[in-house]
């Protein structure tokens, strides 16, 4: 029994650790890859707007929230999907807040449960020592403008983990490296990076499709 629960525990810990994750209401999930979703189309676009990231935890600054905005737009802008304005003219609203911005959290060979109990000791060991922890939650909503009506909405969450002698794999992206040159080649910069092309990923998926015009 106790070898059943040990090896659900790493499966559970082990998906946790692959990067970001949602959890998402008001329409199914996509299996799309993002990379796919992203690329550049020719088509109708729609017109939408994208508030300011709202601080929904002292993790995180002024400057941050506005970088992240500014990358998100970044992302949408290359898909050539959509035309972005101002939010009196624009269709629909997209809203995201920043509920957890936790750039370095240490592990140590307590492991990711933390304070030494006999779970955190046998993941400790199986993973080896944990040099930091980042983690990331925006909270996503695609607003209709004018009746206020959510069309749909995802909470977003990563958590990338560093041990020694693991290199993050970390894509060439211009247009990350200039908005978050802090955080090049971290874990946070994974988890950020992870964090809005899913969220890229999702308003793609989930503008219906009436809101294109040509």
């Amino acid at each position: 029994m106790e070898k059943s629960f040990k090896l659900l525990s790493v499966v559970v810990i082990l998906l946790f650790l692959g990067g970001c994750f949602s959890t998402k209401s008001h329409s199914a999930l996509n299996k799309t890859p993002a990379k796919e979703l992203l690329e550049p189309y020719q088509g109708p676009q729609a017109k939408i707007s994208i508030n300011d990231f709202e601080l929904k935890t002292s993790g995180a600054d002024a400057q941050v929230s506005l970088a992240l905005k500014e990358y998100l737009v970044s992302v949408l802008h290359r898909t050539k999907r959509f035309t972005i304005v101002a939010p009196q003219e624009a269709d629909l609203i997209i809203n995201v807040g920043i509920v957890e911005f936790i750039p370095e959290n240490s592990g140590g060979k307590s492991g990711l449960a933390g304070g030494g109990s006999s779970a955190s000791g046998f993941m400790g060991g199986l993973l080896g020592e944990v040099l930091n922890k980042a983690n990331m939650q925006l909270s996503l909503r695609i607003i209709d403008r004018v009746t206020s009506a959510v069309i749909s909405s995802r909470d977003i969450q990563s958590q990338v983990v560093e041990h020694p002698g693991k290199k993050i794999k970390f894509p060439q992206d211009k247009a990350f490296r200039n908005g978050f040159t802090n955080y090049v080649d971290t874990p946070m910069g994974k988890v950020i990076y992870d964090c809005i092309i899913e969220a890229g990923s999702f308003i793609v998926q989930n503008v219906p499709q009436n809101y294109y015009k040509g």
